[in-house]
């Protein structure tokens, strides 16, 4: 038994060392790909930071703001934007039962608390109706 388990782990053994010296021959990108992977990942991170800073509110916005200019101030393409526009607020309007709560200060609307010994102190507060439903489940 130990002679085949010592054979197992040369086996392995040997297999990394080859893997080592392939990765090592292996060539690497040349300067215009380097410089192209730099610039698609700056500009994916600096966009990824900007959407990032939106919010269900933001969404609902934009979705009103789509709808009314389309039956407004567009007639042939205005029916397009009608719909965009109910479909971004409608999506906001999910988005937003779905939430977990948090307002702007970072305090949970699903929660409640007191202070009991200089401390603050909360009790979780499960919601009634229909936003139980679209709560996620963190447990």
């Amino acid at each position: 038994m130990p002679d085949r388990l010592e054979h197992d782990i040369d086996e392995v053994l040997d297999k990394i060392e080859d893997f080592e010296w392939y990765r090592a021959q292996r060539r690497r990108p040349s300067k215009l790909r380097q410089a192209w992977n730099g610039w698609w990942h700056g500009a994916s991170d600096a966009i990824g930071r900007r959407l990032a800073r939106f919010s269900a509110g933001h969404l609902m916005l934009a979705g009103f703001l789509i709808l009314v200019f389309g039956i407004v101030i567009l007639r042939g393409l205005g029916l397009w934007f009608v719909l965009a526009g109910m479909i971004l607020f409608l999506l906001g309007l999910f988005l937003n039962m779905r939430g977990n709560g948090t307002g702007g200060s970072g305090t949970s609307s699903a929660t409640r608390g007191g202070f009991w010994r200089d401390r603050y102190i909360e009790y979780d507060v499960e919601p009634r109706g229909i936003r139980r439903l679209f709560r996620r489940r963190r447990r």
